[in-house]
């Protein structure tokens, strides 16, 4: 593949776009199959559970926003308890509601083609999201090759492929929509779709402070068409259903709350003694939950001078820092948020910053090794193939030698994302363009012209 090569960051007009060409519909294609491969077997014995609950509850008229009980002959896990449903707006509900209506259409009532269909969106997600990331880098460098690139490496990603098709986590439907603003210079069309991403998952509601920090007079109000997208849809979709909104708030306050726990530093202090010491100091936990929220508008705040999308460069640098001080400092990062973060670095280390890669490359590995660990070495995804899966893990989990080693090895973990996300704020809001390779004990290497291209 040829080398990529830095494109100034100035306001040059964008050709036209062009067909993709064989190779990389070839790419495509293989990214799919591999997707495809794992689609119908594999599943969180937790999330894809309360998917498959989901889908079955719409798709028999109920309420989803509730406890929800296994379903015969297609549950994977936690078959003697119930768990509670939908937690998002009702985009997500109604997909997982009509796929499992398709299912019992067309899927001769095997279980594995249900799997199969609820894995389809985020799989088409994954390879939106590696499309657009070859419009956009074609777009910002003027050159083929590195769209090219940025196609082929997410084509491949196996933190990517581990997320959305092995996992079922359906974030790369958002990531393709943030992807997608890039398109967009004014700024009511960006906050339209900022509030459609909303409508699907909450994060794209980080961006809207810097939105309107950037924006001038009566447009800094555009961002309130993008808190009433999501709220006028949800709205008419409880109201021709007759759901019950009360779960539904509920839910909405825990997610912005976050559930303690993941791969920053507040897995640490959610652990062992240490919980049980933040949550004897009254208000403390709180407190500390909702920090990322001021910790995000100072970010966008400051980020907001760098922030122009005819500046391809200095939007990257902003939603860069923006997004890594929410992964800092939110109360539970789950390995499936790290997607949003490694998007922007893929772009933003193969036409601006060549020299940034080896960071990118570094948080990237510690993110998977963390994936790999906290799921029991991958073990956990094949709780389709049988339910007994997820209880001979627990019991494992449970156990001296495994569970203490694993324990220790996800807190060593934690401690190196938590150090590398703090590196990443500082090189972007210095601009620093070629970080210490603190975990190699040596400086990094001088910039280069022909940076080795992504694989």
């Amino acid at each position: 593949m040829a080398p990529t090569v830095r494109a100034p960051d100035l306001p040059t007009p964008a050709p036209a776009p062009r067909s993709l060409p064989a190779v990389a519909w070839k790419v495509l294609v293989a990214g799919l199959l591999i997707r495809e491969g794992f689609s119908f077997w594999t599943g969180h014995p937790y999330d894809f559970e309360d998917w498959i609950r989901t889908g079955y509850a719409v798709a028999q008229g109920y309420n989803p926003y509730g406890y929800l009980p296994p379903v015969s002959g297609v549950s994977i896990s936690y078959l003697s308890i119930n768990l509670p449903g939908a937690a998002y707006f009702p985009f997500w509900s109604l997909l997982m509601g009509g796929l499992y209506r398709l299912w019992e259409a067309v899927g001769f009532h095997n279980r594995f083609v249900l799997y199969f269909l609820l894995k389809q969106p985020p799989i088409v997600g994954d390879m939106v999201t590696a499309y657009l990331l070859y419009r956009v880098a074609e777009k910002w460098s003027g050159h083929a090759s590195a769209g090219l690139s940025a196609l082929t490496f997410w084509s491949f990603f196996p933190y990517a492929i581990l997320i959305g098709a092995i996992w079922g986590q359906f974030d790369s439907i958002v990531v393709a929509l943030i992807l997608a603003t890039f398109f967009y210079r004014d700024p009511l069309e960006r906050n339209i779709l900022y509030g459609w991403g909303i409508f699907i998952k909450y994060v794209t509601a980080i961006y809207l402070p810097l939105e309107a920090f950037v924006a001038r007079g009566w447009r800094r109000a555009y961002f309130l068409l993008a808190v009433a997208i999501p709220l006028a849809t949800t709205v008419a979709v409880f109201f021709a259903t007759g759901w019950g909104i009360t779960r539904l708030v509920a839910d909405s306050v825990a997610e912005t709350h976050g559930n303690g726990g993941g791969m920053n530093w507040v897995g640490i202090i959610t652990s062992g003694p240490l919980d049980t010491t933040i949550a004897s100091i009254p208000g403390l936990d709180f407190a500390l939950s909702y920090l990322w929220i001021p910790a995000v508008l100072i970010a966008c705040w400051v980020a907001a001078r760098w922030y122009a999308p005819h500046r391809p460069a200095g939007l990257l640098r902003a939603m860069v820092l923006v997004t890594t001080v929410w992964l800092l400092f939110r109360w539970g990062l789950f390995e499936q948020y790290m997607l949003y973060l490694f998007a922007l670095l893929v772009l933003d280390t193969l036409v601006f910053h060549p020299e940034r890669r080896p960071l990118f490359d570094w948080i990237s590995y510690l993110s998977l090794a963390y994936l790999v660990v906290n799921n029991d070495f991958l073990i956990r995804f094949a709780a389709p193939l049988s339910p007994g899966i997820s209880s001979f893990l627990i019991s494992l989990d449970a156990s001296y030698l495994y569970g203490g080693t694993r324990t220790y090895l996800i807190l060593g973990l934690i401690v190196l994302v938590t150090v590398t996300l703090v590196q990443l704020v500082w090189t972007y809001y210095r601009d620093d363009p070629a970080p210490w390779r603190w975990w190699k004990f040596e400086p990094s290497s001088r910039p280069s012209s022909t940076p080795p291209p992504m694989h």
